[in-house]
């Protein structure tokens, strides 16, 4: 039967069915039909949809061509060949070889059954050089000594003391003080002179730990992996500002950090982790592990050698604002002689 005669039989079947005002399934139990009930109602959303049109058969286009052996063996060389190819690669191989259009889907079924199925390409990674003038000294030294180990191993233990002392629960209910002069969080020109602030301003640590939350604290949330990388980055200070002070962290240079620790700390949270170091009192323990680590370094290296290690200490200034006279000395953060206080 041709496609012509196929349509027409469909087409006048149906007519028929429609003409007759009969229930379909009396028309079909009384009367011979060349296809199904179900497919009597397919026919007629084709119908609705597409017309005539829908009624043409296009496996005849290749849909449904099966694969024959000859075209079998031919995917199985090219795939193995390249396992990484993709089905629509390979269908249209088939098709400017054997001028036959094989389904996608067909393509991916055979594949499977004969454990063909497509491998990821392996791209091999660009490794992008950087430099940072001479800091891959320093940190692969650290790494090499071990230092940057034990600088996070004594604030881990620093901070899981904090974190079990009695203080630490005992002032997780502390508000915050004066939040009606803050913004966001930050300090304001109203905050910083309220007579509460300025008289605590310059209290000792002991002191202030007294009324400090260290719930809020981001340290206690800090991965020993987290503390490692920020010690790395307080380590590579020298190398990416031209003082060491971490606001100059966010000029070009300090894009460095980067790569030198693997993360582009700018100054809030550099310094937010120093002054979270301060609340935790772990100088005391840095300077102790730190002696004693470079002590057996040293021995180690030359154990015939007697070693001991010496210590510079710097002061720190802090500008003071007084309209009473007090003492007066050179506060370098600000470049200037003014009244300050030394510590």
């Amino acid at each position: 039967m041709s496609e012509e005669d196929r349509i027409y039989e469909i087409l006048s079947t149906v007519r028929k069915i429609e003409e007759s005002k009969q229930p379909v399934s009396v028309y079909f139990n009384k009367n011979s039909v060349p296809f199904s009930r179900a497919q009597y109602y397919r026919y007629r959303r084709i119908l609705q949809k597409y017309g005539e049109e829908g009624l043409r058969d296009e496996r005849k286009n290749g849909n449904y061509t099966k694969l024959t052996e000859r075209i079998k063996d031919y995917v199985i060389a090219i795939v193995k060949e390249n396992r990484s190819i993709s089905s629509s690669q390979l269908q249209s191989k088939i098709l400017n070889q054997f001028n036959v259009q094989i389904s996608l889907s067909g393509l991916n079924n055979f594949r499977a059954s004969t454990s063909l199925t497509r491998l990821p390409t392996h791209k091999e990674k660009n490794h992008k050089r950087q430099k940072s003038g001479g800091g891959e000294i320093l940190t692969s030294l650290s790494f090499f000594t071990h230092i940057v180990e034990l600088y996070t191993r004594t604030i881990a233990e620093q901070v899981n003391a904090v974190r079990q002392s009695p203080l630490f629960e005992q002032n997780k209910d502390i508000e915050k003080d004066n939040p009606g002069v803050r913004l966001h969080g930050k300090f304001t020109r109203e905050y910083n002179q309220l007579e509460s602030v300025r008289e605590t301003r310059f209290k000792s640590i002991d002191d202030k730990i007294e009324d400090k939350d260290f719930s809020a604290m981001k340290i206690f949330e800090m991965s020993e992996k987290t503390i490692s990388r920020y010690n790395l980055a307080l380590l590579c200070l020298p190398l990416v500002t031209s003082n060491g002070r971490s606001s100059r962290v966010d000029r070009v240079k300090g894009n460095d950090l980067s790569f030198l620790c693997g993360y582009n700390y700018k100054d809030a949270s550099l310094n937010r982790y120093i002054q979270e170091l301060k609340y935790l009192k772990v100088s005391d323990s840095l300077i102790t592990a730190t002696a004693k680590f470079w002590m057996d370094f040293w021995r180690n290296e030359y154990p015939d050698e007697t070693y001991f290690v010496c210590y510079y200490i710097d002061g720190n200034t802090k500008a003071l604002w007084s309209s009473n006279r007090c003492y007066k000395g050179r506060v370098t953060m600000l470049g200037r002689v003014m009244n300050c206080l030394e510590k």
